[in-house]
């Protein structure tokens, strides 16, 4: 439960430290994160996420997408696709509004991932269903998922429906947030830290029901050992990208 300050009393997943019965100010925890760093924050660039929207009503609904990503520097923009009929897709073109939440590499959390993709009822709160906590937002309604390590709140900039039964929706992130120990002191990802996670795909689920993820947060530093013009085209990061004949 929580009180309107955003007090909550829950375990703190993420953490791997049991805190059941103790009172959490997530404001502690989470730390919020400037414009200029949003494009930072937003790596790696596709992950596992949790979408969280309301309805006219305000009731919360909580959902799992395998694909979702940063499609957008500056502003930076969240991308995903879901089908008609489901709330998410009812709630954003109603309100205009989801929060993109980032859950991490943990069975508990994941556990809960699938659960927030099962075919609830209209109207039915996933995230109390998964035991997952609600905090509210900075900017928008749909609240952030306590147990996931950044978040990225978001408007819609523009929907397209496509395949009759399908819709695309684009955001521009309004607000972002993070766990304090995630990021260091510049607002760069510390990956091992936030830990995202990848879904193997609905094909790679077992006969009884079991789902398959991946970590996404092994890094890799690669040079550019191309040294034709087209190398020194590169800019830096932050710069605007270069002019295409």
């Amino acid at each position: 439960m929580r009180d309107n300050a955003g007090i909550a009393k829950t375990s703190l997943l993420h953490t791997d430290r049991e805190m059941d019965n103790v009172a959490i100010n997530w404001d502690e925890i989470k730390v919020d994160v400037p414009e200029k760093n949003y494009d930072k924050l937003a790596s790696p660039v596709g992950t596992l996420v949790m979408i969280t929207t309301v309805d006219r009503e305000g009731r919360i609904n909580g959902a799992s997408f395998a694909t979702c990503f940063r499609n957008n520097h500056i502003p930076t923009c969240y991308e995903f696709s879901v089908d008609m009929h489901k709330d998410t897709a009812a709630n954003v073109l109603a309100t205009g509004e989801f929060t993109v939440n980032i859950p991490p590499f943990d069975r508990s959390v994941l556990e809960k991932v699938c659960i927030l993709g099962l075919p609830f009822a209209p109207g039915v709160n996933e995230l109390e269903k998964a035991g997952l906590t609600a905090i509210p937002s900075r900017v928008v309604k749909p609240p952030r998922i306590a147990e996931c390590g950044s978040h990225f709140e978001c408007r819609v900039e523009w929907t397209k429906q496509w395949l009759e039964t399908r819709l695309t929706v684009v955001g521009r992130v309004v607000a972002a947030s993070v766990n304090r120990d995630c990021i260091d002191s510049e607002g760069y990802v510390i990956h091992d830290k936030l830990r995202p996670a990848h879904y193997c795909g609905h094909a790679y689920n077992t006969k009884d029901g079991a789902a398959k993820f991946v970590a996404a947060y092994e890094v890799m530093e690669v040079p550019m050992v191309y040294t034709g013009p087209e190398a020194k085209m590169m800019t830096a990061v932050g710069a605007p990208p270069p002019k295409r004949g």
